[in-house]
């Protein structure tokens, strides 16, 4: 960890983004002390525009080459194949501890602005403030930073060292840290939230134009809270502290809360949206943009900062200007998506290479001479297949066989390794000469949803509860899918939920971590397949690449290589994960 001499704090970039408050001068000499930023009211509030600066941290495509991190599990295979991108260098095993291709500064370095939090939280009662509820707003935003950038890492290395008193100007003495639990620093996220949500001047939604549109808010903080107790009582973390049940109650107050202040699934269709690029509500969604008031979209808690360019970097070859097929579907993925009658096409698969699949008796509805259609319909707005229209109604096709417009390729980064392309969140009508994307969503009330289903079947004794099933159906039923019917044991359930989990939050990075908390990384990322298909109609199945972090080891990230050598010097404590010595 860092030492920081905290005598004078750097000025030079505190408005790192704009949040609709007043951003700080750069002054000649570029230092001021604490006490001279919290008697300015202006400057105060620059220093909390500071403590937004790693909000988006490493989300949807904003790692190495633009790529997703659904490439490093089991929902994708990305073209940086050929040049040892981010993603391949993970999944072949050659992550360390001081080169951890997914890990970029970040996500350690969460700690920098946490510190500005702590500082807001210890010196905001004391500063010299015109307006008391800016006074307060800031404390509650402080609040819910803290808490989601805790979670972030917890996400990522486990239990971490909880500072919460480095807001001295004094060297913080780091030779008295220890490793919290996971469930320690859930517990501590968990308060923050509730405090947060406690706040009088915060609303529920960011703002009321744009300019405020990261500005937290109490919704954000009641998502922090429902992930940070599932994660805690998912079978990695749980040490019995957070149990499920605690985990259902508190993600139904989340749901309930934010259901009760405005948010809704969306619902809007294209005819709605005057589109025509989009199949459905799913599908449109995903390419358009929140609005901070939530009337257009009701669903999103909170959006990534940046406009996706889904055409360029993960897009078809036939698009002009594309430069990357990026993050490729796998088969495991489009095996997940039941026909449109709510059955499972593929029960598992009678080989480890995944190549002779289990064919469902009961899936009466699935031709594996033509495995895309009666599919659930987030099938076709998440991933382009062999024969799917380049746009809704379109007479042109796209084709993965060998001479086709989007042929299959081992080399080339643009065009698929797997057979398929991903169209979540992208619009096919766009190009370089106009980006029509949409944006990422970091949480969105389809999580709590889906959390609170999860939470509560966890907790049940033998049945899964009618309110969890009734949670997963509200979902499916957005999308037109039937209803999975009650009376399902919990071990049933469970199968439903965690698919469930798998098609609405494809690409979403919900896989990633959902297949570590749920210790069953060793049964899902061992080997991903794609789909050949050939000119006379016929499909494939191949072997696209067997992967090697599949083990215990990869179910946290290494704590960065320094750090660790840095901590255990002031500590005489190994403050390393498993595996990564």
């Amino acid at each position: 960890m860092k030492k920081y001499k905290l005598l004078y704090f750097i000025l030079v970039a505190v408005a790192i983004i704009p949040l609709g408050c007043t951003s700080i001068e750069d002054y000649p000499d570029g230092r001021l002390s604490f006490d001279q930023i919290f008697q300015n009211q202006k400057l105060v509030g620059g220093y909390m525009n500071s403590c937004y600066g790693s909000i988006s941290g490493s989300t949807g495509d904003n790692y190495t080459d633009k790529t997703f991190l659904a490439a490093a599990c089991d929902e994708a295979h990305d073209v940086g194949d050929v040049t040892n991108g981010a993603m391949y260098q993970w999944v072949s095993g050659f992550a360390s501890a001081f080169d951890n291709s997914l890990a970029s500064p970040e996500k350690w370095d969460y700690y920098s602005p946490i510190r500005k939090c702590n500082i807001m939280i210890a010196k905001i009662d004391s500063a010299n403030m015109y307006l008391e509820d800016q006074r307060e707003s800031y404390k509650g935003e402080a609040y819910g930073l803290r808490a989601f950038y805790y979670l972030q890492m917890i996400k990522n290395y486990g239990g971490v060292p909880l500072i919460l008193d480095n807001a001295s100007e004094d060297d913080y003495d780091y030779s008295k840290l220890s490793r919290s639990t996971f469930s320690e620093c859930a517990l501590q996220i968990i308060s923050d939230c509730r405090v947060a949500i406690s706040n009088k001047t915060m609303g529920w939604h960011s703002g009321s134009s744009d300019k405020d549109r990261y500005r937290w808010s109490k919704a954000m903080s009641a998502a922090v809270m429902s992930e940070a107790a599932l994660f805690a009582a998912s079978p990695l973390n749980n040490d019995g502290t957070l149990d499920w049940n605690e985990a259902a109650v508190i993600t139904k107050n989340a749901l309930d809360s934010c259901l009760a202040n405005g948010y809704a699934l969306y619902t809007a269709t294209p005819e709605d949206a005057s589109a025509t690029a989009a199949y459905g509500t799913y599908d449109l969604y995903f390419m358009s943009a929140a609005d901070v008031k939530g009337q257009a979209d009701p669903e999103t808690i909170m959006t990534g900062r940046n406009q996706l360019a889904i055409w360029g970097y993960c897009g078809l070859p036939v698009t002009l200007g594309q430069t990357r097929a990026g993050s490729c579907p796998s088969q495991e993925l489009v095996d997940s998506y039941e026909t449109t009658d709510g059955k499972s096409p593929i029960l598992g698969y009678e080989d480890e290479d995944h190549l002779h699949p289990i064919i469902n008796p009961d899936a009466t509805l699935y031709d594996e001479n033509n495995p895309y259609a009666n599919r659930d319909p987030r099938l076709v707005a998440s991933i382009y297949y062999n024969g799917a229209p380049l746009t809704v109604g379109d007479s042109i096709y796209v084709e993965t066989y060998e001479g086709g417009n989007c042929a299959l390729s081992s080399t080339s980064k643009r065009n698929t390794r797997t057979g398929y392309y991903m169209r979540k969140f992208g619009n096919p009508t766009s190009d370089k000469n106009g980006n029509n994307d949409g944006y990422f969503r970091i949480f969105r009330l389809a999580e709590l949803y889906l959390n609170y289903a999860e939470a509560l079947n966890e907790a049940s004794s033998s049945m899964a509860p009618d309110a969890a099933v009734d949670a997963v159906n509200t979902v499916r039923a957005r999308v037109g899918m039937p209803a999975i019917p009650y009376g399902l044991t919990k071990e049933e359930f469970r199968k439903k939920v965690r698919n469930e989990r798998r098609v609405e939050f494809a690409f979403e990075e919900q896989r990633f971590y959902d297949v570590r908390r749920w210790m069953i990384l060793d049964s899902t990322d061992k080997v991903v397949t794609g789909m050949k298909a050939t000119t006379d109609g016929k499909y494939e199945r191949f072997v696209v690449n067997r992967r090697k972090a599949y083990s215990d080891k990869y179910l946290r990230f290494p704590i960065p290589g320094d750090e660790a050598i840095r901590l255990k010097t002031q500590t005489g404590l190994d403050f390393q994960n498993p595996g990564w010595e």
